[in-house]
């Protein structure tokens, strides 16, 4: 005799009229046993979750914990009075579970190490020590020795005043003390200058610095030199220095990519009158808002209009061309770019976990995510500008101490310290700081000026050429002229892709994603391409500052405007920009100009 059997899908609770109290009673006996593992199972992924959170947050706990002099003043010292370093909150290490004990080592400029510091100069101290996680610690600071004697044959103007703060725009109280604020300017500049790193930082590298008859350029910043001695010193340490490979320079490209020029309207593929339809928007708007700001677009690399509007609110003389703008997250973009070099040579693997670079880092270790994930924003990370990005020496060595708590691929949250991560792993890689990659393989190949990189994702200044070049390089899928950067195969990697995190529906790429703008007419949630002022291979990168980076693959259209602020008056007319773009640079009929005032 063959029994049916029930399918799951009509599994249910059998009702009185249908059964006897035996059935009742063994029905309800499994139904509470069912009940009870689903809500055993809940319970479990809630406490598991709770107890990874607060595993987090202990472990930021310890990330966050600073080292600092036990005096005032301890950054810039005379020889014979070395610094001692202590922790800033040395209660709540002990809190964490954690010997507050430590090892220091010295180190001259040279590299030589030393009991203490015994001779004026730059010194470097290398700290080591274990973290709660049971990782090692390592961080390593600078600091500057004057010698015993120091001659009084100069002494600087310390006179200082703020000539913008608190701006005009400050409350009343804080306007009514600016006379304060410039008395305690030279305070500042003394207290910044011999209580602090960053002042140590500076004493070194212009003691240091030799004449060049000119201003120093970024890449030339005592900024910069410390960062390329603490990378010396960590790959002298960490036995790195063996294992660096060098990145090649761009390969010559035959025939040539297209490059950003001046052109007939014809060669653009766009009508005569574009040009003078985008330039009376751009300056409608720049007297609308009072915020100046460069507009540069282009069509198959010929240049459809590159002007500058609006007057500075420094000095209220009219802007030019060469206006040099913080670009805020563009500077991911940026990023992006940079390491696809390192990808392209096959120097790392995008889908390699971070501890194919990183000493110290677990191997096989499900808390390590891959380069790709730093890059997408599904590393486990979060926080924007944490740890003093890549110009910290050991960033990757703080995100170790808090690697157990980290979850990578189970959920996006947009954050910067991955690209910051991606920018340290460089270094090791090439045996280069970050700032001399960047001006060495990408800004000076393409005819940059002196681009300032404060971190490798929100603090890149470029003037809107510079990022025009980068979005051309983009629209030529990673060449530029004679230089062929990365393949066409590799610059694919950077697209837009699904993410497979879970409950995630969005396509993200590498520094980038999809734009989606659509016409005036076009329902607000609508993905039909026939109600898209481009095609739907636009890329882009978003930014607080308001800067545009819009690159329209398969029209070879380049959108970019650089300017220092956005305000609320802005946004309505960052709308109308794109379909005014839209409309001039095709057959489509320009948007009326009642409809831009409207948008006042």
């Amino acid at each position: 005799m063959t029994r049916n059997r029930m399918p799951l899908s009509t599994l249910q609770r059998p009702t009185l009229n249908q059964t006897g109290p035996r059935h009742r009673r063994l029905c309800g006996f499994l139904w509470s046993i069912i009940i009870g593992l689903a809500m055993s199972s809940f319970a479990q992924q809630a406490i598991g979750k709770q107890t990874n959170d607060s595993l987090r947050e202990e472990r930021q706990q310890f990330q966050v914990q600073e080292l600092i002099p036990s005096r005032f003043g301890g950054w810039v010292f005379q020889v014979g009075n070395s610094p001692r370093l202590i922790w800033r909150d040395v209660d709540e290490v002990r809190r964490l579970g954690r010997d507050v004990t430590f090892r220091v080592r010295w180190f001259d400029a040279d590299l030589n190490e030393s009991e203490e510091p015994d001779k004026p100069g730059r010194w470097m101290a290398w700290v080591e020590g274990q973290a709660p996680n049971g990782t090692p610690f390592r961080r390593s600071f600078t600091f500057f020795a004057f010698p015993q004697k120091i001659e009084n044959s100069f002494v600087p103007d310390l006179s200082v005043a703020f000539l913008n703060f608190p701006g005009k725009e400050a409350p009343p109280a804080w306007l009514e003390h600016k006379s304060e604020f410039d008395r305690s300017a030279k305070d500042f500049l003394t207290r910044g200058l011999i209580d602090s790193e960053q002042g140590a930082i500076l004493i070194a590298g212009i003691a240091e610095s030799k004449l060049l008859g000119r201003p120093k350029r970024f890449v030339e910043s005592t900024s910069v030199v410390n960062s390329e001695y603490q990378l010396a010193l960590k790959r002298k340490i960490l036995g790195l220095s063996d294992v660096a490979s060098g990145l090649q320079p761009a390969r010559v490209r035959t025939p040539p990519s297209p490059v950003l020029h001046h052109g007939p309207a014809e060669a653009a593929g766009v009508p005569a009158s574009a040009k003078a339809v985008i330039d009376q928007f751009c300056c409608e708007w720049a007297t609308a808002t009072g915020e100046p700001f460069v507009t540069l677009v282009a069509r198959n690399g010929v240049i459809v209009t590159h002007e500058a509007f609006g007057k500075s609110p420094d000095n209220g003389a009219p802007i030019d061309k060469n206006y040099r703008c913080w670009i805020a997250s563009l500077t991911k973009t940026v990023t992006a770019l940079m390491f696809s070099q390192f990808v392209d040579q096959r120097l790392i693997e995008l889908d390699a976990p971070i501890s194919k670079v990183f000493p110290g880092y677990p191997l096989n270790d499900p808390n390590v995510p891959t380069f790709r994930q730093c890059l997408n924003h599904t590393g486990g990370f979060s926080g924007l500008g944490d740890f003093g990005g890549m110009k910290n020496p050991h960033l990757e060595n703080i995100i170790l101490n808090g690697i157990d708590a980290n979850e990578p691929g189970k959920a996006y949250s947009y954050t910067g310290v991955g690209f910051e991560l991606v920018a340290k792993a460089m270094e090791c890689v090439s045996g280069k700081c970050a700032v001399r990659l960047y001006h060495e393989h990408l800004f000076e190949p393409l005819g940059f000026g002196d681009v300032v990189l404060g971190n490798a994702s929100s603090d890149g200044e470029f003037t809107a050429m510079e990022l025009g070049i980068l979005a051309q390089w983009i629209a030529n899928r990673g060449s530029y002229g004679g230089r062929e950067f990365i393949s066409a195969e590799t610059f694919e990697k950077l697209l837009p892709k699904p993410l497979t995190v879970p409950g995630e529906e969005r396509d993200v790429g590498l520094g980038m994603h999809w734009v989606r703008h659509l016409k005036p007419d076009a329902p607000a949630d609508s993905d039909n391409p026939e109600d898209l002022l481009f095609s739907t291979q636009t890329v882009g990168h978003g930014s607080f500052s308001g800067c545009i980076l819009v690159v329209d693959l398969q029209e070879q259209l380049v959108i970019v405007q650089v300017r220092r602020k956005f305000g609320k008056t802005d946004s309505a007319w960052w709308t109308r920009f794109f379909q005014t773009i839209a409309a001039a640079t095709s057959e489509t009929k320009v948007l009326s100009r009642p409809d831009v005032e409207k948008s006042k």
